[in-house]
C-alpha cells in the first residue's frame, strides 16, 4: 500500500495548509487499495466523512496530482513513463551493461517481458492516479463548494488528470481496462481491456469536456494546476497521436489542429515563448514557460526528482557537475547514443544544455562518456541523489508549434508550416530552413528537429510510432552496434503485466 506524500510546491505551496495537505493527502493514500486496477478503498465510513468538505475535495485532487511526482519506489512519472519506457526504448539511449539485471537494460534491448517490474510499475502508478481521480469525482457533487466555479475547476481538473493517465497507458499498452467510478474487487476482474477507438473517445471527450471549467492562469499560490492551454496542448498532442500509427484517424490531424491552434493564440497572455533554450531547463522557471510540468522540489520532503541521477555518471570531486548525494548508476551502465549526438547540427546551441561527452571520474582523471545534463543544475544542494528540485515537462510549448507545423505540413501547406520550424531553429542558433523547402524534405527536417528538441523528454520514441518509423529505426540502430535483435510493430507496446493477467485472465499482446 502507498501513501502519496504532497507536494510542498507551486499549487501546493501554501505554509498555512501544508499540513492539514500533507495529513489529507495520507489519509487518501492510505485509504486506497493498489491491487489490481486500484478498487474502492474498504473503509468507506472513513472515506465518506474525508470526502465532505472543499477542503478536503483540494486536498484529494493534491493527491491525484501527487501520484505522478513519486510514486513508486523509482521515481514518479518522469522516470517511469517519460525515461525509462520511453526514452530509454529509443535509439537516443544505448545500455551498455546489465549490472544485475537492470530494467531499463532490458527495455533498451527490447528484452523485457510481462513480468518486467517496470512495466508493473508503470501500470500500478497510473491506475493510481486513475483510483484517486474515480474516488474524488464520485464524491464531489455531494459537498457544498461557497463558489460553484471552484468546484467545477476541481472536477475539470480531476477529468484531465484521468484521462491524461489512461493517455500514458494507452500508449504503453494499448487495450487497457476502462474504469471511471470505484469499483469492487470482483467487478475489477471482469471488466476487460477496451478498445483502442473506445479509449480515444473517452480520454478526447473528458479533457475537452474538462476545458471550459478549467483557468487560463493561475496566481502564484497555485501555479502547477492544468490550464485551459495545457488541456487543448494535450489533446493536441492526443489528437495527432491518434491520426498515426496504430489507430490512424485521419480525421484526427484537424482537430488536432484546431486545439494546437488554440494554444498558440494564448501567446503572449497566457502561454509564453522561451527567450533562450536554457532557460526552459532551471528550476526558478519552473511553471513559467512549460504548459504542463510534473512538480518537484527539493528539501528532503519526498518531492524531488529521481531523473538526473538515473543518467549522472559517478563524478570525481573535481568534476563540476559533482555533488556528494547525485550519482546513481555509473555511466558504463547507461549512455547517450552517439546516434543522438550526430544528429544536433553545427552550432546548434541545445547540445551543450542537454549533452555532454566526457566527466572528472572519481580518480580525478578525464572519462569520456555521453550522458545527459539537461535536468542537472550545478551548484544545487540536495538532501540525496534522489531529491532535484527542477520540474519536468509533460508538455511544452516548442511541442505545439512543431505539431501544428508537422499539420500544416501534412495538409499541403508547407510554406505556412516553415514559420513554425524556424522560430525553433533560430532560438537554437540555426539557419532558417527556406520557405520552398519541399514537402519530403520539411518533414525529414522536422523529425530531425523533434528529435534534438526534446531529447532526454521521452517524446521521440512515441514520435517514432506514431510515424511507424520506430521499426526501422531502430532495426538499422541495432544492426550499426551488431545488436542480436531485430524488432516488429509489436514491439511498440509492453507486455501486459503477468500478475494483471493472473488476476484478471486478459488476453496478451502479441
Amino acid at each position: 500500500m502507498k501513501i502519496t506524500s504532497i507536494k510542498n510546491k507551486s499549487f501546493l505551496n501554501m505554509k498555512s495548509l501544508t499540513k492539514a495537505l500533507v495529513c489529507g493527502t495520507i489519509l487518501l493514500g492510505m485509504l486506497s487499495c493498489e491491487e489490481d486496477l486500484m478498487l474502492e478503498p474498504e473503509n468507506n465510513i472513513t472515506q465518506n466523512s474525508f470526502y465532505s468538505t472543499e477542503l478536503q475535495i483540494n486536498q484529494a485532487l493534491s493527491g491525484v496530482y501527487s501520484a505522478m511526482v513519486n510514486a513508486s519506489s523509482r521515481g514518479g512519472y518522469d522516470v517511469n513513463f517519460y525515461l525509462l519506457a520511453s526514452e530509454v526504448r529509443s535509439n537516443n539511449f544505448t545500455a551498455l551493461s546489465q549490472n544485475g539485471n537492470r530494467d531499463y537494460y532490458a527495455i533498451n534491448r527490447f528484452q523485457d517481458t510481462s513480468s518486467t517490474d517496470e512495466i508493473e510499475i508503470l501500470w500500478e502508478d497510473a491506475y493510481q492516479q486513475i483510483s484517486y481521480a474515480n474516488m474524488l469525482l464520485s464524491r464531489i457533487d455531494g459537498v457544498p463548494f461557497a463558489d460553484p466555479a471552484t468546484k467545477e475547476q476541481y472536477r475539470s481538473e480531476a477529468r484531465f488528470l484521468r484521462a491524461y493517465a489512461y493517455f500514458e497507458l494507452m500508449r504503453s499498452f494499448g487495450k487497457v481496462p476502462l474504469v471511471d467510478k470505484p469499483v469492487t474487487p470482483e467487478e475489477a476482474a471482469k471488466i476487460p481491456r477496451t478498445d483502442l477507438a473506445t479509449l480515444y473517445n473517452f480520454i478526447t471527450s473528458e479533457i475537452e469536456a474538462s476545458v471550459a471549467g478549467l483557468k487560463n492562469i493561475h496566481d502564484a499560490a497555485n501555479k502547477g494546476r492544468i490550464t485551459k492551454s495545457a488541456a487543448h496542448a494535450m489533446l493536441g498532442r492526443i489528437y495527432l497521436t491518434g491520426s498515426g500509427f496504430p489507430l490512424n484517424n485521419s480525421s484526427y490531424a484537424a482537430k488536432a489542429k484546431e486545439h494546437l491552434f488554440a494554444v498558440i493564440q494564448a501567446e503572449g497572455q497566457f502561454v509564453t515563448f522561451a527567450p533562450a533554450y536554457a532557460e526552459l531547463f532551471k528550476s526558478a522557471n519552473d511553471n513559467k514557460y512549460h504548459l504542463f510540468e510534473i512538480q518537484h522540489i527539493s528539501g528532503g520532503l519526498s518531492q524531488g526528482s529521481y531523473l538526473p541521477s538515473y543518467v549522472s555518471p559517478n563524478f570525481g570531486t573535481a568534476d563540476p557537475l559533482y555533488n556528494a548525494q547525485s550519482s546513481l548508476f555509473s555511466s558504463a551502465e547507461l549512455g547517450v547514443s552517439q546516434s543522438l549526438i550526430n544528429s544536433y547540427e553545427t552550432g546548434d546551441l541545445r547540445r551543450a544544455i542537454t549533452i555532454k561527452t566526457n566527466f572528472i571520474a572519481t580518480n580525478g582523471q578525464l572519462d569520456n562518456a555521453n550522458y545527459f545534463i539537461k535536468f542537472r543544475e550545478p551548484g544545487k544542494v540536495i538532501s540525496s541523489r534522489y531529491d532535484w528540485p527542477i520540474n519536468f515537462p509533460i508538455i511544452r510549448y516548442a511541442d505545439v508549434l512543431l505539431m501544428y507545423a508537422e499539420v500544416l505540413n501534412n495538409e499541403g501547406n508547407t510554406t505556412a508550416a516553415v514559420p513554425y520550424l524556424n522560430r525553433i531553429r533560430q532560438r537554437a542558433g540555426l539557419v532558417a530552413v527556406p520557405t520552398t523547402i519541399s514537402a519530403a524534405d520539411f518533414t525529414t527536417a522536422l523529425r530531425k528537429e523533434r528529435r534534438v528538441e526534446f531529447a532526454g523528454e521521452g517524446v521521440y520514441w512515441h514520435d517514432l510510432v506514431r510515424w511507424n518509423t520506430g521499426v526501422a529505426v531502430i532495426n538499422q540502430a541495432a544492426a550499426q552496434l551488431n545488436y542480436n535483435y531485430t524488432i516488429t510493430t509489436n514491439d511498440y507496446l509492453y507486455q501486459v503485466p503477468l500478475s494483471q493477467i493472473q488476476v484478471a485472465g486478459y488476453d496478451q499482446n502479441p
